[in-house]
């Protein structure tokens, strides 16, 4: 299965949320000792396969972002558009996560 920049930040985020129920479990809860390894192995299943979709999400990335970026300023709005268009959804998602996250980077500069 090829997951998108998207789906990979979203399996990211669950990862997250689900270590630290358990690790809150871990530490709020009294488990007998099966129940305390069961959880301890499952937190350190979670981390190595974070990590290792941490590393799918650098390869989901362009890169080479400096000839992305020429690339893109010498292109006109309506050839832009359609270069675009013809791109994967997964490499889609990236550049509306990108332009998302400059645009909230630039009006919080502004708001300063």
């Amino acid at each position: 299965m090829k997951l998108s920049f998207k789906d990979i930040q979203f399996i990211i985020e669950a990862i997250d949320y689900l270590k630290k129920l358990y690790e809150s479990r871990l530490n709020n809860e009294n488990l007998d000792d099966d129940e305390i390894s069961d959880l301890g192995n499952d937190c350190m299943f979670l981390e190595a396969l974070r990590v290792d979709l941490e590393k799918n999400l650098k390869q989901v990335v362009p890169q080479n972002e400096n000839s992305l970026q020429s690339d893109l300023l010498n292109l006109s709005a309506q050839n832009l558009k359609q270069s675009v268009q013809q791109l994967p959804i997964s490499q889609r998602l990236v550049l509306v996560d990108a332009i998302t996250e400059s645009i909230r980077q630039e009006l919080s500069l502004i708001q300063r």
